[in-house]
This record gives C-alpha cells, structure tokens and sequence, in this order.
C-alpha cells in the first residue's frame, strides 16, 4: 500500500466458493496499492474455499485478515462477523461472488484528498455505480447512485429502490454505530443491516464510476425464492427494519411508512396464493409516492433491458440505468 494514503478495509463474506472467490480477490490484488488489508470471514465452506483463502493470504503477507466460522452461521451473522474486522480509516464491502470496478479505490482515494474530505472523523459515504451481469454476458450498469446528490434524506431513496449500498465507501466511524440484528440465520435482517448505513451518514458523496460488479444466478442465495422459510422471513423485514432504524434514532415519515407496507405486499405477492396483494400494492405505492425521491426513467429502463434479454440475441445487451 501507498504510504500517508486514507486505509482501505475491504470485506467480504464467502461460503462455498473456492472457485469465485479467486475473482473477487484478484480485482483487489488489481488495486493492492490503494488497499490496506482484505478481511474475508469464510462460513465454514465445505468445499476448499478455506484453502484458497490461506494461500492468498501466505502469498500476501500482512495483507488478509481471515475468518472461518465454526459452525456455519448464516449470511447474516457473516456479515456481522466483518464487522468487527476491519482496523482502517474507510470500510468497502462485497460479497465473494462481486468484482470490485476497476481502479475503483484509487478514484475514491483522489477524490478524498481533492475534496478535503476528514476521513478520520466524518461520517461520510462514497457512492459510486456498480453493474449486474448475467452469465451470457448481459449487463445492467446502474447509475442511479447519483441520486444521492439530491437534496433528499437518502434513506428516503434506498426504501424506493433510488439507492445501493453496492460500491459504497464509508468511515470506519460509520461501521463502528451499526446495530448487529441478524437474528440468526433469518432473512428477516437483510434490509435492516442495509438500511442502516443511510441513516448514521451524515455526509454524501457520489464518483461516477464502477465501483462494484454483482454477478447474477450464481450465488448462494439464488434459490431463495423457492424456499418458503425464506419467504416468510422476507415478509416480515420492512417490519424489522423499522424497528432496528427507530433504535437508531430515526423519525419515518407517513411516506415512508407506506412504502414499507408497499414492501410487505410485496413480499407476500412471492408466496403462492397471494396475488390479493396487488391492489395494496398499488394503493400503498399512491400514497407513498414522493416525487423527488421516485421521479425517473430508470424503472422503464430495467423493463426494456428484462424483455430484450429474454429475446434471442447474438452479443451481449448492456443499458445504462
């Protein structure tokens, strides 16, 4: 790592992926120069994952920090796991399947020294683009993170699906203030460990740049729609996730409220014998409607790009949302 340059802590989660998580590391190692130290907490894979990571870390010395839980112990208590890793100044996190964007760390890192930016004491957030690419190559580059530049509560933004935490870099101030939730194995916790970086920032920050790379239907999770236990679970977290932000001292609105019931609806929309739900789905989603926080073209976007990618096609489709 360069010296007198802000520390980067990377982490990241992983479980059964001795061949993934290869990808994910080498974009850091593209980048070892912006990066200081790549926390990885393995779920007690049973495959080699463990071994791959031991090697990376004999080979890179002083640069991994590494983590096997034992027993297994869900995704959730694994994120909260690297929580308590990381000993830099600014937190980048990812999944073992993700790619971080090319020359991602040094962009965040000019941009902080540019901008002045304290990042030893401010609670700040960097927001970048990141992209979803499917296995025949099709993307999906995202660059509605840009929206975190209105003059809007950004929370405001994320319950309306304007907002990502993929490609976020925030302070290790920030990390320090999350309230772990995970319930266990419960899905129940997603959004309410999400959510909760929109609401400690106090500043934010945008780069219009890649910063991260969700590679889809290959991950752990991609069955989860089949699994009722799941469902049920994902039914109830707009629920929780108020519960663990009002801890946090936020104050929802009556927009906001409505959105999270919208949410819910939804969710029960994915169990078998709830299309009822439509018509809550609709009214909730009237009376929540906020206009600066909802007024885009970007949802017409993602609907071109889900029919032209279901028609047959010899390159790859890539559309800027």
């Amino acid at each position: 790592m360069i010296e007198g340059i802000p520390r980067i802590s990377i982490t990241i989660i992983c479980y059964k992926q001795e061949e993934l998580i290869k990808r994910a590391i080498n974009s850091l190692l593209a980048q070892k120069d912006y990066i200081y130290e790549i926390c990885v907490s393995d779920d007690c894979s049973p495959d080699h994952t463990w071994e791959v990571l031991q090697d990376y870390s004999a080979k890179y010395p002083g640069l991994f920090v590494l983590n096997r839980n034992e027993p297994n112990t869900g995704i959730f208590e694994n994120v909260e796991k690297t929580w308590e890793m990381p000993t830099g100044d600014i937190v980048y996190s990812m999944a073992g399947d993700d790619e971080a964007g090319e020359g991602w760390f040094k962009k965040v890192i000019d941009y902080i020294q540019k901008n002045n930016i304290d990042y030893k004491n401010e609670l700040f957030c960097i927001y970048g683009d990141f992209s979803i690419i499917y296995p025949n190559g099709d993307k999906l580059l995202f660059q509605s993170n840009s929206s975190v530049l209105k003059d809007i509560h950004p929370l405001n933004l994320a319950l309306r699906g304007e907002l990502c935490n993929r490609s976020t870099c925030y302070s290790k101030k920030i990390l320090d203030k999350f309230i772990k939730c995970s319930k266990g194995r419960s899905y129940i916790a997603e959004n309410a460990q999400d959510r909760q970086l929109q609401v400690i920032a106090q500043k934010n920050y945008y780069i219009p740049a890649e910063g991260n790379k969700y590679y889809a239907h290959i991950g752990v999770s991609t069955g989860m729609r089949s699994n009722n236990t799941i469902l049920k679970d994902r039914e109830l977290d707009r629920i929780y996730t108020r519960e663990v932000l009002e801890k946090l001292g936020y104050e929802f609105s009556k927009k906001d409220l409505y959105i999270l019931k919208r949410d819910t609806e939804k969710r029960k929309v994915y169990r078998k014998g709830k299309l009822i739900q439509y018509p809550k789905i609709l009214y909730y989603s009237i009376l929540g409607f906020n206009w600066r926080a909802s007024f885009n073209l970007h949802f017409v976007k993602i609907a071109v790009f889900a029919i032209l990618r279901r028609l047959p096609h010899k390159s790859p489709i890539t559309i800027k949302v």
